[in-house]
């Protein structure tokens, strides 16, 4: 029945597409909401990063009434389904007028790594590798401020954007550090849930889309529809060196897994005594085949680096000042990573 209300709900919504107004304030508005916390990286890397994530932005503005709602249809191919009386601003009022939304999708490797969205969990104080069914960044304003979210909010995720197997994946909401890292925390029921039962596909099995809830305004900002990977073997801690004047501040170190596009974990702990980026614990076993992604910000440029190795125990990698190469495009630090094995 409550699928049934759904569906005539939103026949009578007002269907929308996304406008060339798409505002890109992203990582700003996050940063804005956090500006007592200092930043701990360059302006300069921040800077590469914020316009890898406009770029990303596949949100606009569009027109809401309370009568009638909206949907809203990204050039992604997810839909954002904003109910009649779903949507208030900070006083209580029902929003009516247009409203800007910010949508970013990503579910690959390389886009993560120039966007430093790595697939980090972390459960019971430990961090672990998650494989992903899709990251998304969601913010949704009416005359410049964030509305409140006083019905659930709808997103309808494509599950052919990811080859991951989506089966056990549950929600995650993204929590940002001071140095701009991003881990995953599962979410709370009563923030995010997969429509019907809280699982994937809710009893709809073979659906080609994920039907996220989003029931507060607490979660505007990165959610994920994720699961733990484990792989087989005896779990090693490693560490990356990287080449003179770079460290946590103007430089990151990624670990992809051959064969793997949908995770990409993150050294994300700086030994400032060694100049040692590494893990907080063995994500990896001994013999697995792995890429070292190093990415970092020069002068408004890209430089990066990629190390195909077999991870071997307790070992350390150099990244070699000889193997950098500058690039003034994002894309071709991307298409790199793509053509990886």
């Amino acid at each position: 029945m409550k699928k049934v209300l759904f569906m005539l709900l939103t026949l009578s919504l007002t269907m929308a597409s996304c406008s060339s107004d798409s505002v890109n304030t992203v990582e700003s508005n996050q940063r804005e909401a956090s500006s007592k916390a200092t930043s701990g990286i360059t302006q300069g890397l921040q800077s590469i990063r914020d316009k890898v994530l406009s770029d990303m932005n596949y949100g606009g503005k569009v027109n809401y009434t309370p009568k009638e709602g909206v949907v809203f249809y990204t050039k992604s191919k997810t839909n954002i389904v904003i109910p009649p009386h779903s949507i208030q601003t900070k006083d209580g009022k029902d929003v009516d007028g247009a409203i800007v939304i910010d949508y970013i999708e990503i579910f690959n490797k390389s886009k993560m790594a120039v966007a430093n969205k790595p697939t980090m969990g972390l459960i019971g104080g430990q961090k672990g590798l998650l494989v992903t069914g899709g990251e998304f960044y969601l913010d949704i304003r009416h005359n410049g401020e964030q509305v409140v979210i006083v019905n659930p909010i709808k997103v309808n995720i494509s599950t052919f954007n990811s080859k991951a197997d989506p089966t056990g994946m549950v929600l995650w909401n993204g929590d940002i550090n001071s140095d701009e890292n991003l881990t995953w925390i599962p979410a709370q029921p009563t923030d995010l849930i997969f429509e019907n039962d809280g699982t994937i596909f809710g009893g709809r099995e073979g659906s080609d889309m994920y039907d996220v809830l989003v029931n507060n305004s607490s979660n505007f900002g990165w959610c994920n529809i994720d699961r733990l990977i484990n792989f087989p073997g005896t779990k090693t801690k490693i560490g990356v060196i990287p080449p003179a004047g770079f460290n946590h501040t103007n430089s990151s170190v990624y670990l992809a897994v051959q064969g793997e596009d949908n995770m990409l974990a993150q050294f994300d702990v700086f030994n400032s005594g060694t100049n040692t980026f590494e893990e907080h614990t063995g994500l990896v076993p001994i013999g697995l085949k792995i890429h070292v992604i190093f990415v970092a910000e020069v002068n408004g440029n890209y430089v990066y680096s990629i190390l195909s190795t077999t991870v071997g125990n307790n070992a350390i990698y150099t990244i070699p000042a000889g193997s950098l190469i500058t690039t003034t495009s994002y894309n071709q630090v991307e298409a790199a990573i793509n053509a990886l094995p």
